[in-house]
Parts: structure tokens; sequence; C-alpha cells
């Protein structure tokens, strides 16, 4: 029987198909593995911000100093994008300290509730909440940063190996040891270490127990393992890593760095609104176009507070508290005290500090409620420092640099009247 024309269209169509799957495979497997672990990331990438209608992804990570884990987390995070909603609920341990914080958004709220708070506090936006994924790889400058990825990685990309299976997935793995990564890479991770690693934990409001390597510090091995699925889509990722280094008192540590990654529940994945009855709440309302815009500031003049804590004797002791005070703040600027007041045998910690700052903007890329500060005592040279104001609970973020207190925690609450 002769083909109508209908019929004549699809078998074309099939054909021409086939050949375009034929041709794409025979490149992929002509790939190296590092370009074909580059073609996943952008892939999926791609996938969870417009091409899959939902997914989970669950994160755990450790580090360890020796055989001793110091600090950890669990991430747990929903995506449905044809409802326009997300969950994340992630939990971090450092030493025996625990901290748990849950965010919740869909089309019209936000329910947040940070760590060490007793309440939840939901956002209703009147105009919507203006909920979008954005693919990192649109952007304009991530093309450059690939090239200078490209160019630090360098002959490393003969270490990436690739073990395509008979259902079509492909299993992407590496493994470097201390001879085979060049000195720009060490180079690179000393002066990160030394700048920022502790420091963003603790301006995250974590509290750190990972010891602070200032010399000596080099890479000693790092492997991982990519599970990418047929389409392209990267399910599993497990990385680890090793960095030696000597603290200031010149003692020696190896830290060990690991990442667990999963993504599952593909296209079947489900998020409820958190049902608060019963629950500690604090309602407000507000409009999605003005949340980047610190357009109310008065309402975040007055005192701040915080516990000092620190851990001994297997059990967590307050030994004093934080006090900030907001004296003066408008649209560009912030200004007013800092002080901690100490127990009994911790006088000497006693500090107080005048500060002052301005906000960050966004023409500059910057943060309408970030603002860079200089806090000084009469007597001695000022220190710089970040506080934050959060849009959408009465609390601030407070942080000196060189504050180098036990269990030190950046998260200060309003105190009401």
């Amino acid at each position: 029987m002769k083909p109508g024309k209908k019929t004549a269209v699809v078998i074309s169509f099939t054909i021409g198909i086939v050949m375009f799957a034929t041709t794409a495979f025979a490149e992929v497997t002509s790939k190296s593995g590092y370009d074909q672990l580059k073609d996943s990331v952008k892939y999926t990438a791609k996938a969870c911000t417009s091409g899959l209608s939902s997914y989970t992804v669950d994160m755990s990570f450790a580090v360890k100093d020796g055989t001793s884990t110091v600090y950890s987390g669990d991430n747990i995070s929903r995506y449905d994008l044809s409802n326009k909603s997300k969950e994340d609920i992630s939990t971090v341990y450092s030493g025996s300290k625990k901290a748990e914080n849950y965010y919740y958004m869909d089309r019209n709220s936000v329910i947040n509730k940070p760590k060490d708070s007793p309440s939840y506090y939901v956002t209703n936006y009147t105009d919507g909440t203006n909920w979008s994924m954005t693919n990192p790889f649109d952007e304009d400058r991530a093309s450059d940063i690939e090239k200078i990825a490209d160019a630090i990685v360098g002959n490393l990309k003969d270490s990436v190996s690739v073990n395509v299976k008979q259902d079509g997935s492909r299993e992407i793995s590496g493994s470097l040891n201390s001879t085979q990564i060049p000195s720009l890479i060490n180079a690179l991770v000393s002066l990160q270490f030394k700048n920022s690693f502790a420091e963003d934990i603790r301006r995250s409001g974590d509290t750190i127990n990972v010891p602070e390597l200032t010399n000596n510090i080099f890479v000693k091995n790092v492997r991982g393992t990519a599970s990418v699925d047929k389409n392209g889509l990267i399910r599993t990722v497990l990385g680890s890593g090793i960095i030696s280094g000597t603290d200031k008192n010149g003692q020696n540590h190896n830290l060990t760095f690991e990442l667990l990654l999963k993504t599952s529940n593909i296209d079947s994945t489900t998020i409820k609104k958190p049902d608060l009855s019963g629950k500690k709440t604090i309602v407000q309302t507000a409009k999605s176009s003005e949340v980047n815009k610190l357009s109310n500031p008065e309402k975040y003049l007055g005192t701040y507070t915080q516990n000092i804590v620190i851990e001994k004797n297997g059990e967590f002791i307050k030994i004093g508290e934080g006090t900030i005070t907001i004296e003066k703040i408008d649209t560009n600027t912030v200004s007013g005290t800092y002080e901690s007041k100490y127990t009994s045998g911790y006088e000497d910690e006693n500090q107080k500090l005048n500060f002052s700052g301005n906000f960050d903007k966004q023409k500059n890329g910057g943060d309408d409620f970030n603002a860079e500060i200089t806090a000084a005592a009469d007597s001695k040279e000022p220190v710089k420092g970040n506080l934050h104001l959060n849009p959408n609970y009465a609390g601030i973020q407070f942080s000196i640099d060189g504050n180098a207190l036990t269990n030190y925690d950046s998260q200060y609450n309003k105190v009401f009247k």
C-alpha cells in the first residue's frame, strides 16, 4: 500500500531524527570526558530552570579535620516549576550544635523560619512574588567564566574519564593527586582559604570549628564521580578532596571535604504549603516590587541582641550578651553602637564600639539591605565589618572582621518593648 502524504512526512521526520541522533552520539563519544561533563552541567542547568516540571535535590556535605567531622550539613530543596513553588529545608551541624532553617515560596507568599527563631515569618505579597528560575549559563559573563575555567584546568582535562553504559547513561569520573595539581590551582585555593573560607561561614551565622589554615596550604588530592542519565541530566555527584596546611600555631591539619548531591523525583515532586496551625507566626503584607528596596529604613531603628555561648564540659554555657543599637538610618547610611558584656571570668572580652557605614546600591551591583561598616572604640584602631538588614523578619546580621569568639553567631534579633 502506498503511504499517504501525512504518513510520508512522519517517516521522513523519523528518519531525520534517527540520523541526527546517530550523528550527535558520534560527536559526544568523540568528545573528551571534560567536555562531556561541561555539556551535562549546561544541560542540567537548563533542564532545572525551564525544562523539567518538578524535581528534588538532596545535598549533604562534611568537613573533617583528620578523622573528626567538624562541620557538616544536609539540604533538601524541592522545586515545582509548573505551580511556581519551592521549599528548602537545611540543617547544619558544627560540633554538637545543630541549626535548622526552613524556607517556602509560591506565587503569592514566602514563609521563612530562621535558625534559632521560635517563629515562622510569613509575607503575603499583594502583587505576587515574581517567582522565577534563572539559568546561570544565560548570563553575559558565563562564557568568560567558562574560558577562565578551561585555562585553569589546562591539561587536567585528560584526567576525566567516561564509562558509557548499555542503557545510554554515563559515569564521568576523575581523580588527581598532589603531583598532578598545578601550582596555580594551589595558589588560588590558598588565597581563597586565607581570605574568605572561615569568614564566609561566620557571616552566614553558623558556628565554626573548622581550623583556619594560614601557611603551606595545598591540595593533596581530589576525586569525583558524576552519574548522567541518557538524556544528559546529572543525577548524582560524589566528590571529595583533601586540603593540607598549618594554622597560626604551626599545627598541621588535613581537611577533608566531602559532597554528595542527588537529583530525584523528576517531574513527580509535589510541594505542600506548610500548615502553621498552632505555630508561632509573624505575618506581614508587602509588595514584591519593593522587596529589594530599602523603602522604610526607620523600622529598623532600635536594639537587637544575641546570646554569646560557648561549649564547655559537654554542654552549652551562656557567657555574655551582644547588643546592637541602630541609632540613625536612612536609605544611604546607618550608624549605631555595638556592645558585648560578659559574665564573671570573661570580662576581658567586654567590648563597646561605635559603627557607621554606607548601604550597597543595586545600581552598583550591590544590595540595598547590606552595608559595609567601620567600627571603632575611642582608643583603638578601627575595624571593618558588615551589617545586613533582613527584609522578611525583625532581625539583622552583624559581624566584625577578626572576631574570633568561640561559637560566634552573626544573627541578632530585635528587642520589643
